[in-house]
């Protein structure tokens, strides 16, 4: 079946425009098709999406490099490096044709700037590290391409361009065939995948299973000396995982420092503990209440394999290294099927005690 390969030509332009058009006839003459961007002026970013994309379709990629650098984008380098840079990442077979002696070039079409020769030396070291030719004069340029061209699609064939009318009736459906039987094995391994990930959920404790949480409480006695006044003691309580779930996942919903889980934690029980604590210590005014970050790593742990939360190493401003928790996708929509109100059913959002501090604090009786 015969190709057409549509091949990018990247260069300067106004110095190169004789042996432009040498390499545009070396690759008529292979039956390839030229594409470049001779009449786009590169001359700002908005049209480097579009310069990817003519790349992206191509096949194969020439640059050519004289005695000029070009012009450049906002990170300095000009779009014909940044174009060659493009290709390798891409993975398009690339092949260079860079100047013998381009000390000979004369001054009107050689880089007058000092930085310029610099980057134009340092580009010329990268695609010199690469497949590379050299050439003297247009002419010799136009063979060295049509020759080093012919070699590199023998050595790397590509997908290349085909007239529908000339694809036969039998090949495609041997391609639509191969295709199809490449997409239902890669929904297969996506379907086990599902399956397995499924699985080891259903495998872990989450939803109404029960976990038991220590925590640490404080208690004040206004009525002794200053150092005598705080006692301490440890208890322990058993909620659902989905208690625990919900007592920290709102605030990372955005991601949000680790410490947000440990106070969500906290917030809990101090919502369970606090009414039945003061009850049964009469006189005694309620301190702090501390989980113990056994606890907190056990909870994030559950729930970093169960596939509701990750975690991630973050950096702030001044440079400090710390860690830094969000929802994923799965739990995310957990958190919203758990929590949203029902139809049929009343929405009720209760203050906290620790909701009524920060209100307090918010507001200056001065200012009323």
């Amino acid at each position: 079946m015969e190709k057409r390969y549509q091949v990018f030509l990247s260069s300067t332009y106004i110095d190169l425009k004789e042996e432009r058009l040498e390499v545009m006839r070396a690759l008529l003459e292979l039956d390839c098709i030229p594409s470049g961007m001779e009449y786009f002026p590169a001359a700002n970013d908005d049209q480097w999406s579009f310069i990817q994309d003519l790349i992206d379709q191509c096949d194969y990629y020439i640059v050519v490099v004289g005695a000029r650098y070009g012009s450049t984008s906002e990170d300095g380098l000009s779009f014909t490096e940044k174009e060659y840079r493009y290709a390798i990442d891409k993975g398009i077979p690339v092949i260079g044709f860079v100047h013998a002696q381009p000390e000979s070039i004369p001054q009107g079409r050689a880089e007058a700037e000092p930085e310029a020769r610099r980057k134009l030396e340092s580009f010329r070291t990268l695609v010199k590290s690469r497949l590379c030719k050299e050439w003297s004069s247009p002419a010799e340029l136009g063979a060295v391409v049509s020759r080093s061209l012919t070699q590199l699609i023998k050595r790397n064939p590509r997908p290349g361009w085909v007239r529908s009318d000339r694809l036969t009736t039998t090949e495609a459906n041997e391609e639509i065939l191969r295709l199809r039987q490449k997409i239902d094995k890669r929904d297969e391994q996506i379907r086990r995948l599902a399956h397995e990930k499924s699985s080891a959920i259903d495998s872990l404790a989450h939803g109404e299973d029960q976990v038991e949480i220590s925590f640490t409480v404080t208690l004040t006695d206004p009525t002794l000396p200053y150092a005598e006044r705080h006692s301490k003691y440890t208890s322990e309580r058993v909620f659902t995982w989905d208690e625990v779930y919900k007592s920290f996942a709102p605030h990372l919903m955005i991601p949000s420092k680790v410490s947000a889980i440990k106070s969500g934690m906290t917030r809990l029980i101090k919502e369970k503990e606090s009414a039945e604590i003061l009850t049964n210590n009469p006189g005694l005014n309620l301190g702090a209440i501390a989980v113990p970050d056994s606890n907190v790593q056990m909870v994030i742990i559950q729930f970093t394999a169960i596939g509701f939360i990750e975690v991630l190493n973050a950096e702030d401003k001044d440079g400090k290294h710390y860690k830094q928790a969000r929802l994923t996708e799965t739990g995310l929509q957990y958190l919203i099927n758990a929590s949203a109100a029902k139809r049929g059913t009343v929405a009720r959002a209760r203050a906290t005690q620790e909701d009524t501090d920060a209100l307090d604090e918010e507001i200056d009786v001065n200012d009323l």
